[in-house]
């Protein structure tokens, strides 16, 4: 059993995390994120500075995007990712561990956080689904 919890402790991010992940620019459209959000199924995205320099300014969700529903039109055609994100967004890098995942998202109540390199460019996403598909998968074998 310890050496089933050793495996389990030295999973690191770039064993779960998703490696090129969708992402937006601040400059775009709110409609045009939400309705790639909505098509890909997925909850949020990585807003990088622009599609060459994929350095991370910040992360817009599905949840934002229904929040700023209720408090001012999203019918305007002016109304694009840069403002409703959430600039500087909580981060881990692909060596962190499981562990350090799980304590920054149930902590700070995020479901997703965005892994930068050391450069803080975009290199990968980790989602809880993609954590409990691990889980999942290691306590089959």
């Amino acid at each position: 059993m310890e050496d089933r919890l050793t495996q389990l402790s030295k999973i690191k991010v770039s064993d779960i995390m998703i490696k090129d992940p969708l992402f937006t620019i601040p400059k775009e459209k709110i409609s045009t994120t939400e309705l790639l959000m909505v098509r890909k199924n997925i909850g949020g995205l990585p807003v990088v500075k622009d599609r060459k320099n994929k350095q991370l300014i910040g992360i817009i969700t599905q949840r934002d995007i229904r929040l700023a529903r209720f408090a001012m039109s999203l019918n305007s055609p002016n109304t694009i990712v840069k403002d409703l994100m959430t600039p500087e967004p909580f981060i881990v890098k692909e060596d962190d561990t499981l562990q350090y995942v799980l304590e920054k998202m149930i902590f700070k109540k995020i479901q997703r956080l965005p892994v930068v390199n050391e450069n803080n460019e975009l290199i990968g996403l980790v989602i809880q689904n993609g954590i409990l598909k691990t889980l999942l998968e290691f306590f089959q074998k």
